[in-house]
């Protein structure tokens, strides 16, 4: 890394700059001073003694990228491969498993993340190791364990007998509106700035249906509750009806949306919420279903149930219909203002860490410009933390300087960021935690 101690001001200049928001420009400069950004302009920035100036050669300067749907837990596993519950291993292996995921972020531009469930509080853990130095890692928005009711598909009392003995990983099971108001007092009281509903099944092993597992009223409390201690909300929404009551209750981030209909684009337009659309995780999970031979044993991602070669084919086909039908319901949302962000599930063996632009391309296939991607990328990823995000997503005097240095112009192509050695360096707060020999 560059040496930082006895800089007054970074000056990186003759970049191709994306700010966020405009296509790339040519001959940019970025001025950086203590933590912030005090000018982008184009053409040679002024400098006065002890500013470093960093020529980029015309490498591509922009606001570090914003993963909106991260699990820290989910990763590499010393004994079960899946790690969906939490409880896989120690929560205090799984805290280094979540120092590992956010190294990774940070090497792949990442600078913020935004959490999506995960026990033991294991994501306000990284967020405290990472602020005092203890670990490098990107900006963490901690959340709380997915809520959901009793017998929903998300709590393993029907399916897992371990989840009787008292420890329930990520899952935690709340029933009526006083449980609700009092899970959030407690987790967001715990340091947790992101509330987690689980809505109803979809979104992975099975396919959705037309139900949503909790009631407004329940979802109410929630963002009532949440809001009025400055935290966010977040559901795991694969129904339309579901969508809608999110839209209508004030959910902040709606996961999936798969069956998202044209009442629903609306609604999300109305309500000014996020849709995190996550599609890698439906492309990597069918490849994988087509792929299985019944010769190597059960098919390993399912509800917990027995089923016969029937059941699980059914069950593979309507996720199938799902996908497809997501998949020509993003460019609408697109066309009419919906606001999408990045963020998938991360840490699967099919998927893990660092995979990002995997779910990019995805989206560049369904007719999504580059330039648009990156947009969700940046921008928008901070737009979705609402006042949390207030000052990052883009490069303009008086943000927070949270930018990086990429050898070619992912605005055009988001395949040059599969290569974390073309991300050349990444700053955070104004200090640089990968240089790659940018600044000499």
């Amino acid at each position: 890394m560059g040496e930082q101690g006895d800089v007054a001001r970074w000056v990186f200049e003759n970049g191709n700059l994306f700010d966020g928001i405009e296509a790339t420009q040519s001959g940019a400069h970025v001025v950086v001073e203590g933590r912030r950004i005090i000018a982008v302009g184009r053409g040679t920035a002024p400098t006065g003694a002890g500013d470093r100036r960093v020529d980029l050669a015309g490498k591509t300067l922009l606001p570090g990228l914003i993963q909106c749907h991260f699990h820290s837990g989910f990763g590499p596993d010393a004994g079960n491969p899946m790690p969906v519950l939490g409880l896989n291993a120690p929560p205090a292996y799984l805290g280094m498993v979540a120092v590992y995921n956010a190294r990774i972020a940070l090497e792949n531009g990442v600078t913020s993340v935004i959490g999506s469930s995960n026990g033991d509080h294991l994501d306000v853990a990284l967020k405290e190791a990472i602020k005092i130095g203890v670990a490098p890692g990107p900006r963490v928005i901690p959340c709380t364990t997915e809520m959901g009711p009793s017998g929903d598909h998300s709590d393993g009392t029907n399916r897992a007998w371990h989840m009787d003995l008292g420890r329930t990983g990520l899952i935690r099971s709340c029933d009526g509106v006083e449980a609700f108001r009092h899970a959030v007092r407690q987790e967001v009281g715990r340091g947790c700035e992101i509330v987690k509903l689980s809505l109803g099944k979809g979104h992975g092993a099975s396919p959705s249906d037309e139900r949503c597992s909790l009631t407004r009223e329940e979802i109410e409390v929630v963002v009532e509750t949440a809001h009025a201690r400055g935290a966010l909300v977040r559901a795991h929404c694969p129904s339309r009806l579901g969508v809608l009551l999110c839209a209508k209750t004030g959910v902040d981030i709606i996961d999936h949306g798969d069956r998202i209909d044209d009442e629903g684009i609306e609604a999300v337009l109305e309500a000014d919420a996020t849709i995190a659309p996550s599609l890698l995780w439906g492309e990597r999970f069918l490849g994988m279903a087509d792929a299985w031979d019944d010769a190597n044993g059960p098919f390993p991602i399912g509800d917990g149930f027995p089923e016969t070669p029937e059941e699980r084919q059914e069950r593979i086909e309507g996720v199938r219909e799902d996908y497809a039908y997501t998949c020509e319901a993003v460019p609408k949302m697109q066309a009419a203002g919906v606001r999408m962000v990045l963020g998938d599930d991360y840490g699967f063996p099919m998927m893990p860490h660092g995979d990002y632009v995997s779910e990019m391309e995805i989206y560049v296939r369904l007719g999504i410009p580059p330039l648009e991607v990156m947009r969700w990328a940046t921008r928008n990823g901070a737009l979705a933390m609402k006042h949390k995000g207030r000052e990052l997503g883009t490069l303009e005097a008086g943000k927070l300087a949270d930018l990086i240095v990429v050898d070619g112009d992912p605005t055009r192509d988001v395949s040059v960021l599969r290569d974390p050695s073309r991300i050349a360096l990444v700053m955070k707060d104004g200090e640089i935690l990968k240089d790659l020999g940018v600044t000499g």
